[in-house]
């Protein structure tokens, strides 16, 4: 079968454009679907708070669930909270949470990202009724790259005050067998435990930014 007629050969031409367009639309839908890259990161489900190299550190847990290692990872914690201004407005404040790395080359398995909590930090000398006070909320987000077909992926958390655990320190999950190779339990990731048991009150008051002689 073939057009005999101009009008026909016009109904032809309108057809295989069309279901040329049509395909090439499909193609590239299905392609997009299924070649996005997932950023399947974990985020620990809570935040804590605990000494670290003797100075009280925010700390989450951030896990990388992919097969591949990720590249170029990029992290970031803002804080919010409420607070008056000098109008007596109280208002939501957005503070950059300085890390103690905030970049790397790569990203294999699980990370803890820690802000110290000096005298340069918004939280220095915060207690948690003052957290709840403040409404005191925590995001944070990390970019990578995806090495397989080179693309961006992002993934975010957020911790409310209540997430917020103190005088508590994630679990260690790395461990080495009998071949020397390292392992990581990955169902313990959310997973904390009290601090070290020998450090004094004081020491304790210190390590959570109560006690003002932290820093010195």
């Amino acid at each position: 079968m073939y057009p005999v007629s101009f009008y026909g050969h016009l109904i032809s031409m309108l057809e295989i454009i069309a279901g040329m367009f049509g395909l090439a639309v499909i193609t590239g839908l299905i392609f997009v679907r299924f070649s996005r890259p997932t950023a399947r990161i974990h985020f620990s489900k809570v935040a804590v708070i605990a000494p670290f190299d003797r100075v009280p550190t925010l700390m989450i847990r951030v896990a990388n669930l992919r097969h591949q290692a990720m590249v170029e990872p990029e992290f970031r914690m803002i804080l919010l909270r409420n607070l008056m201004t000098a109008e007596g407005d109280e208002v939501r404040r957005f503070r950059s949470l300085k890390l103690e790395f905030d970049h790397l080359i790569a990203f294999p398995a699980v990370l803890t990202v820690r802000h110290r909590i000096d005298e340069e930090s918004p939280l220095f000398r915060m207690t948690p009724e003052d957290f709840q006070q403040q409404d005191v909320r925590i995001f944070a987000s990390i970019v990578g790259v995806e090495t397989v077909i080179v693309a961006p992926v992002q993934s975010f958390g957020d911790y409310n005050y209540d997430q917020i655990e103190w005088h508590r320190r994630f679990v260690e999950i790395y461990d080495q067998n009998e071949e020397g190779e390292w392992t990581v339990d990955y169902g313990r990731i959310d997973e904390t435990e009290d601090i070290a048991p020998n450090l004094t009150e004081d020491q304790q008051e210190q390590a959570v930014g109560r006690n003002p002689k932290v820093g010195v």
